[in-house]
């Protein structure tokens, strides 16, 4: 264990970008809420592309006075 912690720490600027690499990755694969997404997707999903600089999708989230009216 002592080994990889040295490795580690030996490559802090490599373990930082691997790091933010699979941060912007998880951020990118969540799923845009719709206008049926609970209150905490909502703030979960906008709080957390905001972190990743994602300004463009926080912005396209539909809120829930967006909604289309139904079709008839």
């Amino acid at each position: 264990m002592t080994a990889i912690w040295n490795f580690l720490m030996a490559h802090e600027t490599a373990v930082s970008l691997m790091a933010y690499y699979i941060f912007a990755a998880f951020v990118g694969a969540l799923p845009m809420p719709d206008t049926s997404s609970g209150k905490f997707y909502r703030f979960f999903f906008s709080f957390i592309n905001t972190i990743a600089a994602n300004i463009s999708r926080v912005s396209a989230v539909p809120s829930k006075t967006d909604a289309a009216p139904p079709k008839p």
